[in-house]
This record gives structure tokens, C-alpha cells and sequence, in this order.
């Protein structure tokens, strides 16, 4: 055996012997999974093969989910608060278990004649509050924080010296969520230390972006850390890296590619670049690099990109800006690293403008991420009934409901045909095998094979128990044996699926019905 199959299957910790080229066991084709984390189909990254039954892999293919779409906002503007005489903007949301509550942030658009003027910053946005105890009826409470002209109390939450601009909102939930049956879960959480001791942490722009926290969700310590040397002028969102152990916000690089006209530094900074830091609470100084610049089959321009990490993977909505006319939609992207960005075929749009003449007929832009509420992700969006370069337009604030996991599956071949997927070879951690698949109108089964295909045991098709429904966590039963039985071991899961959408799989410590 080679030195370097030897310290691979050493650092593979299996106690399988394999005597096969060291080529096969490449880390770079061997994939390895953590108990009880999801693993998505949204790519070809854990997909070693799929195929119909004439062979044709096109015929079983990734597929783009639409969401629930409202007719009607859930949250708009209102007459007595002059505040918001422009409408809503973008949105952050999150869900409080110890409060039982979904708390709102979204940022106004102040009407030029009232900033700097009586007690006002002079930047035209600040942050509002609602607050909602199933997440669809909302209530904007008032406080004495900000007046705003003779009001004296408003939902004004943060004005900032400068601004208050496009609210990221987390918030600390260690040892709570834990303890709670509540079906309500928040994605794209960041460490408890990242919250210095506090319940919230805000991220938002008063000119430069800058960190502030709270206790009660309602008074924050305003400007504690400056995060970005200089005003980026969109949507942005923190994310955490465990992986490489760093944060990481997507903005438009304004840094290195903004100047006044005639500056030979002025370029298109209207595309997306990635900056991170080991440390939240500093000034990232690194330096920004581009992973999306916008191509053919694009609108022209990138506004922003908010973006959540989850199952391993980063989770993009990629705004696109068109030019004649200005309207502006969401397309989904992924990446595995947060450096390389996946599109899905023919870079279909999961948000688009509603109808002529509707609330959102003019531009669509999402909340910092999603909501796990039981088996639904839910994501909040403005919407606005004019396009960008329109001065009367203003936003209001509805819901997208989609299925858990649910943005992208791999579909069976729409004719009926019986098709099949193979994963690359995995390193088993022990477990069940856990699927999220919708499968009412066929079935799935599911097998277990070696690094060549050869039947492992008796996890065969023949000894599997289908599943005919849909079910976002279905554990596989086999008449004997138990994939625990399995850990440590390289292993390929076969699916062989007829009329039905696999989303996700996962190594479970426990059993679902």
C-alpha cells in the first residue's frame, strides 16, 4: 500500500482496508458528513451521477422552487406616521423564543424637508420596529426614543448621527431554543460570542456600517464598532464561517472602484464582492475580492446579495438591477466556499416583479435570510410599485413561504420514467439515513453500495421501505440491519426515484416517521 492511501484511510478513520489506486480516495472525490446536518441537492457537489432509465442525466436534472406568493403586503404604510410617507425598505427579521415574538426591523425613507431638521440626522433613512406573534399580524408599537416632528413618540428605533440604513438584525438564542417546542427556528445564526453578552446585535450603515447592540430588541447602543471603512450604499448581511473560522459580508466594491467622474479609479462597482475578518468586533481592513460580476443572461447591474449559511452552503439573493426599465429581481445563487457562485440552468429568477399595477410591480428585495417555521422557510420581502429610477414609488412588506430546504430539488423525469442518483462516496458518521423528498404522486427507495457500486449487506432496493408521501424528514428502513452499523465506512447512497423531488439527506441520530 502507498504512503499516501495509507495516511488518507489514517486520517479517514475507517477500519475498511481498500486496495484500490490511491486516485479513488482523493479527498477531492470522497466527501465527508456531519451527523445530523443537512445535505443539499441544490448542486452536483455530493451528486456522483443521475440519470433516467434511457441514461439521460439531462432528463433528471436541479429544478427551481417557487414560493407562495401573496397578493396582498402584510405590513404598508400608514397615514400617521409621516415617517414612513415613502413607504418600507429592507428588512431584517427574527424570531425571539424567550419572547415568543417575531420582531421586524425595516428602514424608511425620510422625505428631504425633515432630515437635520428638529432633533433629525441628516441622512433621509432611520429604522423602524413591528412586532408580530405569528409572524402574518403585525403591530408597529410606539416608543419615546426619536420624535419626529410634533410626534413625540414613534417606532423609530435607530436614527443614527448620519443614517440609519438597511438593518441586519441577529440575536443570541443559546440555551433557549434548545429548551423551547417551539416550531419557529432562526437560519444563519452567528456565535454567542459575537454578542458580547447581549441579546441583539444589529448591523447597519450610519454612513459606514457599524455593530450595535441591545438587551430588549428596542434600545440599541448605537455605533459601538465600525466594521467598513467607508459608505457602501446596499443591502448587506453577516455570515459566519465555521470552516474557515472567519465572518463574511457580500457588498458592492465601492472600496477600490469608486471615484469622482474622470478618476481613472472609477469602474462598475455594481457587482458582488466578498469581505471577511477573523474578528466581528474590528475594522475589517482586508481587502475585498469579486465573485459575481454580471454577464450575459444578467440585468445588467448587482445591487446586493443577502446571504446565509446553512447544510453547508451559502445561500445568495443575488439582486438584479435591468436598465430600461429599472426594475429589480431576485435570482438564487449558492456557493460552497463563499468565493465560487453557482447559478442554476438558465439562471431562472426566484423573485420577480408581480403584475402591472400591483403592490410589487416595480422591484422585489429580500429580508437578511429566512425563518424555519415548522416545515416552511419563510422569507419576508419589500416590495415596491415603481421601479428605481421612479420617484413616486414606495415599498411595502409581504411573505414568501416556501417548503424547508425547499428552494431547489433534483426532479425524476417528468415523462414517469423511473430515474436514479448516485452520490459521490461518503464517509458514513453513524446514523440513519434521513431524506427530505415529496413523493405523493410516486415513490423513492433507497440503497447502499461500495466505492463501485457493489450492494452493501442487505440495504438493497428489494429490502427498502418506499416512501409515497411528502415528508421534509423521512427515515429509510431496511428489513434488516441499520446504517449505524455502517460508521467509519466509504459508502454510496442510491436513490431510485419515479415522479417525486429529492431536496436534502442527512445522517440522523434519530428516527423519523
Amino acid at each position: 500500500m502507498s504512503f499516501r492511501l495509507s495516511v488518507f484511510l489514517t486520517f479517514l478513520v475507517t477500519p475498511v482496508a481498500f486496495a484500490d489506486p490511491p486516485a479513488q480516495f482523493d479527498p477531492i472525490v470522497c466527501r465527508t458528513i456531519e451527523l445530523n446536518e443537512p445535505q443539499m441537492f441544490v448542486d452536483d457537489y455530493f451528486i456522483e451521477n443521475r440519470y433516467n432509465e434511457d441514461m439521460i442525466s439531462a432528463r433528471v436534472a436541479h429544478v427551481l422552487h417557487l414560493p407562495e406568493r401573496p397578493s396582498q403586503p402584510l405590513i404598508t404604510r400608514e397615514e400617521d406616521k409621516p415617517w414612513e410617507v415613502n413607504g418600507l425598505g429592507y428588512a431584517g427579521v427574527v424570531y425571539d423564543p424567550k419572547e415568543r415574538l417575531f420582531r421586524m426591523y425595516y428602514q424608511v425613507h425620510v422625505p428631504e424637508e425633515m432630515r437635520g431638521k428638529e432633533g433629525q440626522s441628516p441622512g433621509k433613512y432611520r429604522i423602524c420596529y413591528a412586532e408580530s406573534e405569528d409572524g402574518l399580524n403585525w403591530k408597529k408599537p410606539l416608543f419615546d426614543l426619536f420624535p419626529y416632528g410634533e410626534q413625540v413618540t414613534t417606532n423609530i428605533v435607530v436614527q443614527g448621527q448620519n443614517e440609519g440604513h438597511s438593518p441586519h438584525i441577529q440575536i443570541n438564542t443559546e440555551g433557549i431554543e434548545a429548551e423551547t417546542t417551539d416550531p419557529v427556528r432562526n437560519i444563519g445564526t452567528l456565535p454567542s460570542e459575537a454578542f458580547r453578552g447581549h441579546r441583539f446585535l444589529l448591523y447597519s450603515g450610519d454612513g459606514p456600517q457599524f455593530l450595535a447592540t441591545s438587551d430588549d430588541g428596542i434600545r440599541f447602543n448605537e455605533r459601538q464598532q465600525q466594521v467598513l471603512p467607508r459608505r457602501i450604499d446596499c443591502q448587506q448581511t453577516l455570515v459566519f464561517d465555521g470552516r474557515r473560522n472567519e465572518y463574511v459580508t457580500f457588498l458592492r466594491n465601492k472600496m477600490i472602484f469608486d471615484g469622482p467622474p474622470g478618476d481613472l479609479r472609477r469602474a462598475n462597482h455594481r457587482m458582488m464582492t466578498r469581505l471577511s475578518s477573523p474578528e466581528l468586533w474590528t475594522l475589517w481592513e482586508g481587502m475585498p475580492t469579486s465573485v459575481l460580476i454580471p454577464d450575459l443572461g444578467d440585468d445588467g447591474r448587482f445591487y446586493a446579495m443577502p446571504t446565509f449559511l446553512y447544510g453547508g452552503v451559502y445561500w445568495g439573493m443575488l439582486n438584479h438591477l435591468a436598465e430600461d426599465p429599472m426594475k429589480m429581481e431576485i435570482e438564487l445563487v449558492t456557493s460552497r466556499d463563499g468565493f465560487d457562485w453557482n447559478h442554476l440552468p438558465g439562471r431562472p429568477r426566484l423573485i420577480t416583479i408581480g403584475p402591472p399595477g400591483s403592490w410589487d410591480s416595480g422591484m422585489v428585495i429580500t429580508a437578511d435570510r429566512v425563518i424555519e417555521n415548522g416545515d416552511e422557510w419563510w422569507l419576508y420581502y419589500t416590495g415596491y410599485n415603481g421601479y428605481h429610477d421612479e420617484k413616486d414609488r414606495y415599498g411595502s412588506i409581504g411573505l414568501l413561504r416556501f417548503r424547508k430546504e425547499g428552494f431547489v430539488s433534483v426532479r425524476a423525469d417528468t415523462r414517469g420514467k423511473t430515474s436514479y442518483l448516485v452520490t459521490r462516496p461518503l464517509l458514513w458518521p453513524g446514523g440513519e439515513l434521513a431524506l427530505n423528498a415529496d413523493a405523493k404522486s410516486g415513490s423513492v427507495k433507497a440503497r447502499i453500495t461500495d466505492l463501485y457500486r457493489n450492494p452493501v449487506g442487505d440495504f438493497t432496493y428489494d429490502n427498502c421501505e418506499p416512501l409515497s408521501a411528502d415528508s421534509t424528514r423521512h427515515t429509510f428502513r431496511w428489513k434488516t440491519g441499520s446504517l449505524n452499523e455502517l460508521k467509519g465506512q466509504l459508502v454510496r447512497l442510491e436513490f431510485e426515484f419515479q415522479n417525486a423531488d429529492l431536496f436534502t439527506f442527512m445522517a440522523s441520530d434519530r428516527e423519523y416517521d
